[in-house]
């Protein structure tokens, strides 16, 4: 059996999930825990579910459980059975987007082991009720969720290359990029000119068709498409919607057609600007936005922010924090501290996704913690002042 090792985590209880980064964060924990054999827990519960059903439940598999051979083994899953069922018995059912119990003895070495317990309810509703009885935690469902979350279809394109990307919580990813060779216009002399525009145009028209059956095949198979964004320079883009041949069911979706600089990573982001009043909903807008709100701070009423981890800490300590802004490069522990400090002195916590450009200058030049105010810093100083003396 291999060797486990003690995992950094946050203190076993009970954590309301926001948003797909604080989830994210979450199940990169839950990885890390191994158990002795088939000893950690794992129990999806929807909110339909009758608690006492739950609860049967649990009382008939620990029956069963005194039939394993092996003593730890036995000994493990009976305990975190016993342990489950204390936490569970209180409730009246579960949440309405239901809960996922993460529960067992987290194996450090042989013979040393770590009592682990969450309770996670998820920021979309679990429809399922799974116990799974394994060497480690089963996070399937809580991924698949990040998966099926709404999706932003966009497409950029000019002449000869276009790049179709999604935008889905907090990240936005390129899945497909085409190339395909149209002439550029330009004044061909003679009688030549006629003949080349219309070669010309008919390159362009079979490269659009070529950039909507792949946009087809992309975005048809996703179940959580909401909306489409078109982008490009000039003309192209209306050019592409009009000739192209894309699916009547994503031409419904299309929310905007914006300006975009060039297919590529710049022109995606640039779309992405362009179209934020269509994409307010999502968490890659919402983290822009408040990054822009801190800089605004950073700039106009710098006595109403504070950064750095300490200062951030001691803000929400004195009750004076009014949203706390954290970057998810930090790392999933830093995350997860920062959210579960937050929820217990009643301060909003706000993740600056990885994907979002600014997410560099929260880390680089805030330290990765920023803490916008209600009352001027200065009353930090002088609390810090008033100890030291």
């Amino acid at each position: 059996m291999g060797l486990c090792v003690s995992v950094a985590r946050p203190p076993n209880g009970v954590y309301v999930l926001k948003s797909t980064v604080e989830m994210r964060a979450f199940i990169n924990i839950l990885k890390k825990f191994r158990g002795y054999a088939t000893t950690l827990i794992t129990l999806y519960i929807n909110s339909e579910r009758p608690m006492p059903d739950v609860l049967n439940l649990l009382r008939s598999e620990w029956s069963t459980a005194s039939n394993i051979k092996d003593k730890t083994t036995r000994t493990h899953v009976q305990d975190t059975l016993e342990r489950i069922i204390n936490n569970l018995k209180g409730e009246a059912k579960a949440p309405e987007n239901g809960m996922a119990v993460f529960a067992g003895f987290h194996m450090i070495n042989p013979g040393n082991y770590e009592w682990v317990y969450y309770v996670v309810v998820p920021p979309q509703p679990i429809y399922t009720f799974k116990y799974i009885c394994d060497t480690a935690f089963h996070t399937e469902i809580l991924e698949d969720q990040m998966k099926s979350s709404v999706a932003y279809g966009i497409i950029v394109i000019e002449r000869g290359e276009a790049v179709l990307a999604v935008l889905r919580g907090g990240q936005w990813e390129v899945i497909k990029t085409v190339e395909f060779f149209v002439p550029s216009k330009h004044s061909a002399g003679g009688q030549s000119a006629n003949r080349y525009k219309r070669q010309t145009e008919h390159l362009a028209e079979v490269f659009y068709k070529v950039v909507a059956e792949e946009a087809n095949k992309v975005y048809l198979s996703m179940p959580a498409l909401k909306g489409l964004i078109v982008a490009g320079p000039g003309p192209t883009k209306e050019d592409f919607l009009e000739e192209g041949g894309l699916d009547y069911r994503l031409k419904e979706k299309v929310l905007a057609v914006v300006s975009a600089c060039c297919a590529n990573e710049y022109g995606d982001t640039e779309a992405i600007r362009n179209a934020e009043e269509q994409l307010k909903e999502t968490e890659y807008v919402r983290a822009k936005e408040l990054m822009d709100r801190v800089m605004y701070y950073a700039v106009k009423k710098s006595e109403y922010m504070v950064y750095g981890r300490e200062k951030v800490l001691r803000a929400m300590e004195m009750g004076i924090a009014e949203v706390v802004v954290v970057a998810e490069e930090l790392g999933e522990d830093a995350v997860l501290d920062i959210v579960m400090r937050g929820d217990s002195k009643g301060v909003k916590v706000e993740v600056v996704p990885k994907g979002v450009e600014e997410s560099k200058t929260l880390v680089q030049a805030f330290g990765g913690y920023v803490a916008l105010l209600n009352t001027p810093a200065w009353v930090l100083e002088q609390e810090a002042s008033a100890a030291q003396s």
